[in-house]
């Protein structure tokens, strides 16, 4: 009794969990067939060495694939799991920056403005990422902290994708007509960390801020401070 030679299943590069059991029950399926081809093939007709060796170099190739995805997979694992505990530790802790950029949601996005005076008309200029202005309209500040809330509608009515950063400028004048300093940079302490989106959001009430936009961090029981700068 014969049985032909076996093929080799081409195998694509994955490291999700479905594929990496599919190569799995490949192997081991090959490993059932070639000890069935052994033990049946014909003593005349043996298997031909060459095929047997190139045989078991390709299937020792998709065993290392195998463990090489169960490694990667854990290391994202672990990854994942440092990620959230190291910022789960920001929860009380006093943190500043820039926030001149937000990451836009579904509700559009919101940044903490302060004035130096007040101003009755102010221009309020959203820019995307590559530096096109996106949205313009004026808004009333008063002196000290204003919340900026744009519902994420372009000035040509189009919706911007929830993820996508953008960033705000503020210019205006007081009553009297003398120029008003407008700025977003920012200091609070953490009150909530999201992890549901593409990227960590802190929180500093109920201002959301972006991880990248945070220069400093300060533990509430020391006077330490970790800066990026």
């Amino acid at each position: 009794m014969s049985i032909s030679a076996l093929t080799t299943p081409t195998v694509a590069n994955s490291t999700n969990k479905s594929d990496s059991k599919s190569l799995s029950s490949n192997y081991q399926m090959f490993l059932q067939l070639l000890v069935t081809q052994l033990q049946n093939q014909s003593p005349l007709n043996p298997m031909d060495s060459s095929q047997f060796t190139t045989q078991l170099v390709q299937y020792s190739s998709v065993e290392q694939q195998i463990k090489s995805n169960a490694t990667l997979t854990d290391l994202k694992t672990q990854l994942t799991a440092n990620t959230a505990t190291n910022l789960v530790s920001y929860l009380g802790s006093t943190v500043s920056g820039d926030g001149s950029t937000a990451t836009a949601t579904s509700g559009g996005a919101t940044w903490s403005v302060n004035a130096s005076d007040a101003s009755p008309s102010a221009t309020v200029t959203v820019k995307d990422s590559s530096g096109n202005t996106v949205y313009t309209s004026t808004k009333s500040m008063t002196k000290g902290t204003n919340a900026v809330t744009w519902d994420g509608t372009r000035s040509d009515g189009a919706t911007v994708n929830a993820g996508d950063k953008y960033t705000i400028s503020v210019s205006g004048s007081n009553s009297a007509g003398s120029n008003v300093t407008f700025s977003t940079d920012f200091s609070g302490t953490v009150t909530k960390v999201d992890f549901s989106g593409a990227e960590p959001i802190l929180y500093i009430g109920d201002t959301s801020v972006s991880l990248w936009n945070i220069t400093s961090v300060q533990k509430a029981s020391s006077t330490a401070s970790t800066s990026s700068n």
